[in-house]
């Protein structure tokens, strides 16, 4: 009876310490999320508009802060179903359908772009008769950024270019045929909307119902309700406003921001609630849309050292989270970043209606300062 009394005793006390442990690993977690929540309302009530975080791991779950307004005009806050343009998120989503195709045996990675695109595009480009479909998707083509272009930005940004009205074929030869810039060697690592467009043209040509059809059958077959390409459904009322004008105020540039969505091929067009974001990246590096050995690919980086880009994947090593891998969009009316974590297995995404690109940099100064401040939190203290 002894021995049966300390027994209970010993599992009383393991009991109460599992118990004290679950306690203060709760009120840890709700310390953690409260503080992101403030700095989330800080930078709402400060220069951006509406900002959502979605934060999902083993040890955190999953949590959703939201601050700020969809819509400044009627004062209606933004919620965790908003349906955001991606902006260059987009590219990812190429990337894997363009992956799945060379899985499925109907590309192969180092298949020459001559092969699939007209001589004219061909003969327009610097060295594009070198150029393979893994050089698009890593972005070592050495290709001119024609998204970039100074004239067509001052264009369209002065509202006298209307998308609507200029065929991507026109985009290439106007703003991209023949040009070059430093930075852009065949070989070497160049961000360049340029590959992602090419890239839709290719898949245009191999299948019979064009690339459209088969990016919204992608998205379905993997079951994101909730995500859409070149397309937003009426239900959306989500506003998106920027600072073209430079004067740090920001205006509503919803009709521009779904313009470009839309226009944009490959390198942007995808919209997503949050929750759909997070679960197709989430279901993305675990394997379950692409193979192992076509994701290992996707996830050969372009310098294993210093690594920035593999196959439509940033990544980044870094203090103090060590690597991540994922996308980040910048548009005029919008700003999105989608990470994942290896170290943590987590999931951080951060939507906001704010744009910073061709705004002021009070802007991008009040993002960086959020952006930064949550993941310190999350991995500092």
């Amino acid at each position: 009876m002894k021995y049966l009394n300390s027994y209970k005793k010993i599992v009383l006390l393991v009991l109460i310490g599992c118990a004290t442990f679950m306690l203060l690993s709760f009120e840890s977690k709700n310390s953690k999320f409260k503080k992101i929540q403030s700095i989330i309302d800080k930078a709402t009530t400060g220069k951006l508009q509406g900002v959502l975080v979605s934060i999902e791991s083993p040890e955190y779950e999953k949590w959703v802060g939201k601050s700020g307004y969809a819509n400044a005009k009627s004062n209606k806050l933004i919620d965790e179903n908003a349906i955001f343009s991606l902006a260059s998120i987009g590219k990812t989503y190429t990337a894997t359908a363009v992956l799945k195709l060379v899985e499925d045996g109907k590309l192969q990675l180092d298949d020459k772009i001559e092969n699939y695109l007209p001589i004219e595009i061909i003969e327009g480009l610097p060295n594009a008769e070198k150029v393979t479909i893994r050089n698009l998707l890593g972005h070592t083509s050495g290709f001119y950024n024609y998204n970039s272009n100074p004239e067509l930005n001052k264009l369209y940004l002065s509202g006298n270019l209307k998308l609507d009205t200029l065929s991507h074929i026109n985009a290439l030869r106007r703003y991209a045929y023949g040009k070059t810039y430093s930075k852009a060697i065949y070989g070497k690592f160049n961000y360049c909307s340029t590959n992602y467009l090419l890239l839709t043209m290719i898949m245009d040509t191999i299948l019979p119902d064009g690339h459209v059809k088969y990016m919204r059958d992608f998205l379905k077959h993997h079951g994101f309700k909730n995500t859409y390409y070149k397309q937003i459904p009426d239900s959306s009322s989500l506003q998106y406003y920027g600072d073209i004008n430079l004067d740090e105020t920001l205006e509503n540039l919803t009709s521009q921001t779904i313009e470009t969505t839309n226009w944009y091929s490959g390198d942007d067009g995808i919209y997503a609630t949050i929750d759909d974001a997070t679960n197709f990246l989430k279901k993305l590096v675990d394997g379950k849309i692409l193979g192992k050995e076509i994701l290992k690919e996707m996830m050969t980086w372009n310098d294993e050292n210093n690594p920035d880009y593999g196959l439509g994947l940033m990544a980044d090593k870094s203090f103090p989270y060590k690597f991540l891998l994922g996308h980040s969009g910048r548009g005029i009316g919008i700003t999105t970043d989608l990470y994942y974590f290896p170290h943590k297995d987590m999931t951080i995404a951060i939507f906001c209606n704010t744009g910073l690109r061709s705004a002021s940099p009070i802007f991008k100064k009040e993002y960086g300062k959020m952006r930064n401040k949550i993941i310190k939190k999350l991995f500092l203290f």
